[in-house]
This record gives structure tokens, sequence and C-alpha cells, in this order.
């Protein structure tokens, strides 16, 4: 492994023909090849060469050791890591990854416990090379593979599952999954100690109600509740959880220290894998979930590698459904409350990449859209393909070809990222506002005698000169915060209307 910061030019991981047959055979993991027709009309073909192709760009990978980390870890490179902080971030979204990479070092060096040992992990997709370079030079990463172009989703998240994250468990935090400090949370115990509590509690190996297995935890406000129905969405329980059942891939035994058992709530969601139901999520998100990651091994990699005649705008739905058919995901109650979609009751990190995103959201924003792109890879394609016949709405066979080359992933994102910019600038500029006016607010809370506050101000009527002080400092510690105020993009990063 190389270290430093990356000066020469990077090399774009491609499948080179000097490898031999033998070593194809080798480092090939062996995928069907999906043959899809509708009369003459196409073919999609899922690439065998993936596994190789992945292989041979993860030698780029370097160790970033910079001399002045922003946060230093206190061991590091980590050897034997219990989790993976998983980081993929793409079109010069670096100043968002930036805020997500300190505040999760930061988390784990104050608050998680002691023992629970991690890595990291980042992947970048094409943004410029001064952009990366400022990463390198500012965080401690045992896998650091800036990229030059944008290979996709796929493409990224399977680097970091299958070739570079080494540890059993593995946290998808993208580049804006960023962690709820006592800026916008209540830093309970539980929130503190999420990441080992979601391990330990993972570690059960508990099942749903129709034996599928809990592969993890998600780490974020969800809109579960507003789509699934008991059973999927099962009713809360209670489990005693030791804090030390971490596992490693060491031979060595972790629990020789003394058990730290906690009594948890949590709730099991599973995904509702039948066709006549509206939604394929409820097992897998990519987003701030922490998941055992020999699961995501076993369900496959993900679609939409370069060679892959696959739709860019499925990527993670149809990677959702197929983990849905065998396994499901759970909540865990961090705050004194069980509302899923509240980021104070069951969330560590949320998004904080609001009008900024980077593929389309909508069926009508991308070309040959249809349903059963979800389906691709699994039992029920060809049969619902056929079902369907001619109004499935699948492409044409230069349509097809275009997703092989990944001409129509690039021209779906930049059109969308066009207009998200556009959309948001109006929001942008009424955030900047906001945050001005909270900063001159707590100018003012400090320059006002404190007795005037209580007597003008009737919901600070009874805070004390300390609270009152608090108050005015986290004014101004959100309005400088990477934080986003309420009231503007959804959970998802969508403007509200």
């Amino acid at each position: 492994m190389k270290s430093g910061v990356l000066r020469k030019k990077r090399t774009w991981p491609i499948l080179h023909t000097v490898v031999g047959l033998s070593q194809v055979l080798v480092l090939t993991t062996v995928m069907l090849l999906n043959v899809i027709c509708v009369g003459e009309q196409f073919e999609v073909q899922l690439s065998q060469m993936s596994e190789l192709s992945r292989f041979m760009g993860a030698q780029s990978a370097r160790v970033a050791t910079p001399s002045s980390p922003v946060i230093s870890r206190k061991k590091f490179p980590e050897q034997d890591p219990h989790v993976c902080l998983a980081f993929l971030s793409c079109c010069g979204r670096t100043d968002l990854l930036n805020h997500t990479i300190a505040a999760a070092i930061r988390h784990m060096e104050e608050d998680e416990p002691n023992h629970l040992r991690y890595e990291i992990a980042w992947v970048d997709n094409g943004s410029d090379i001064d952009l990366t370079n400022k990463i390198l030079e500012s965080f401690q990463i045992e896998q650091a593979l800036p990229l030059e172009k944008n290979t996709g989703l796929a493409y990224g998240m399977n680097l970091l599952i299958r070739n570079l994250c080494t540890a059993p468990y593995i946290l998808l935090l993208e580049e804006d999954w960023l962690y709820l400090d006592d800026i916008v949370a209540d830093q309970t115990p539980r929130r503190k100690a999420a990441i080992a509590t979601a391990i330990a509690f993972t570690e059960m190996n508990q099942t749903a109600y129709d034996g599928r297995q809990v592969m993890g935890v998600f780490l974020r406000p969800e809109t579960y509740s507003s789509f699934m129905k008991f059973p999927f969405l099962d009713i809360w329980q209670e489990v005693d959880v030791d804090l030390m059942n971490l596992p490693s891939n060491s031979q060595e035994n972790d629990c020789n220290s003394d058990s730290m058992v906690d009594k948890i709530n949590y709730l099991i969601a599973c995904a509702d894998s039948s066709t006549n139901s509206k939604y394929i999520w409820g097992s897998y998100t990519n987003g701030a979930g922490l998941y055992r990651r020999s699961s995501l091994i076993d369900n496959g990699r993900m679609y939409g590698e370069p060679g892959d005649a696959f739709h860019d705008r499925y990527v993670e739905s149809n990677y959702a459904y197929r983990v849905g058919l065998k396994y499901c995901h759970a909540a865990i109650q961090l705050g004194d409350c069980q509302d899923l979609s509240s980021k104070e009751c069951t969330a560590a990190f949320y998004h904080i990449g609001g009008g900024r995103g980077t593929r389309p959201m909508k069926v009508s924003d991308s070309k040959c859209t249809t349903y059963l792109w979800n389906f691709v890879g699994t039992p029920i394609f060809h049969r619902y393909l056929k079902l369907m016949g001619e109004e499935s709405g699948m492409c044409s066979m230069e349509e097809i070809e275009d997703f092989k080359q990944l001409r129509a992933k690039e021209e779906d994102a930049i059109k969308y990222r066009k207009e998200v910019e556009e959309t948001s600038k109006v929001l942008f500029e009424k955030q900047r506002t906001e945050r001005d006016k909270m900063l001159e607010q707590a100018r003012i809370i400090r320059q006002t005698d404190n007795d005037q506050i209580r007597r003008h101000v009737t919901w600070m009527s009874e805070f004390t000169d300390e609270q009152i002080e608090a108050e005015a400092n986290k004014l101004e510690r959100l309005a400088r915060s990477p934080h986003p105020l309420e009231g503007y993009y959804d959970s998802h990063g969508r403007p509200l209307k």
C-alpha cells in the first residue's frame, strides 16, 4: 500500500487484457449472465468481470497519513477492527464529506466505548484531484481510493463492501450522513454508544416473524411507519444487550473484560417482498445503515457497475429488494421516544445533503424507467417480464448499450444536478439569511441584561444565567455548523413544499 497524498495521475480501474485467463478464472466471481428478451427489442447483461475489475482497482487504494490530521485517532492504522466506517463521495461534494468524516471520528474517539475498534474506507467517484487531496491531507484513513472518473454508485459501494473494508461490520455513511451531536440532539448514553449497541444487538442473531435474519440496524430517521404495516414493521420489544459482545477477525477473545449489559428496546423491519407491495424498502438502506458485512456479501453485488446493462436509478432499490428476500434490519431506541421518523428517537446520524442531490429520484427525471428493474437478478423477474409483455416498459437495444457504457447514468445525473442546483438557489439563500439572524440573536442575548431577558422572553423566564448563556452558544454553534436547518428539506434531501 502506498501512503501520503495522491500526486500522480490516477488510473481508472478497468479490466486489462494482459491479465491471463487463469487469473480471470481465479479472481472473478462467476456471475449469471442475465439475458432478457421481449421479442428482439433488447437484452440486459450483467458483467462477468466486475469482481476482477474491482480487485484490480482496489490495488490503487492507499493509506492516508496526514502530518497534522484534523482529529487524531488514538490508534492508527487499526489492524483488527470491529466496524468499518465506509464513505462514498462524488461530484465534488467533498465539503460535505469533510464534515461527515470529522464528526464520525470525533464520535468514535470520544463517545463510543473504548474497546470498540474501527477502520475507515473511502472511495471518491471522480471529484477534482485538489478536492480529494484535501481529504487525504486532513484525515487518517486505512483505505483511500479516489477514482479519476465517476464509475457509479454500484461500483463505489461494492468496492467498500467487498474489497476495501476488512471489519466484520460496516457502517455506510456515503458523504452526507452526519452524527447527531449535542447541537441538535440529546446525547443520551445509548446514542453515544449507538454503533457498539447496534453491533452487539446484531450479534444476538434475532429473527423476524417469518424466520428472516436481522443483519443490522438502521441509525437514521426513517419513514417506514408511513407505508409499512404489521408484521413487516413489528412491535417494539425489549432485550438485554452486552456491549462487550463485539466480533473481530482475530482469534483472540474480545470478551475477557467484564460485561456491559444494557436493556434496550428494538423494532424489526422487514421488506414486503411480494410484487403486490407498492414499496420494496424495509430491509436495507445505504445511508447510515450498519450491517454484518458477510450478509451483504452473501446477498451478491450491487448491479450497475461499468459493463452492466443496468439502470443507475434502480441500483439501491434493486439491492434492497434482493436483501429483503432473505434479511431484515432493526431500529433501536436511542432517546426517550419511539418515533422512527424523529431524529431524537432512533437516529444517531442524519442527512445533510439537502439540495445537493446527484441522482434522479423521480421516474419523470430519468428515461427508460420501469419498476421491473427492481427485480433483476431474482427468480421472479423473468416471470414478471413475461406476464407484462410489451407493457413492461423496458428499453431498446440502444438504450441498453447506453447503460453498459454509463452514458445514460451520466446524462441523467448531470441533468438532475442542474435542476437541483437551480431549485435550491432560493432555499440556500433563505438558509443563509436565517443563519445570519441566528448569529444576530446570539449577539443580542449576550449584550442584554439577563433579568431583562427573563422578564420579556416568556419561554426563558425560568432560565438561570448559565442557561441563557448556553442558549446563545447553541444558537451560534448551530448557525455555524453543517447541520441543516429545519423546514427546508426532508430526510431524503428533497425540498419541502
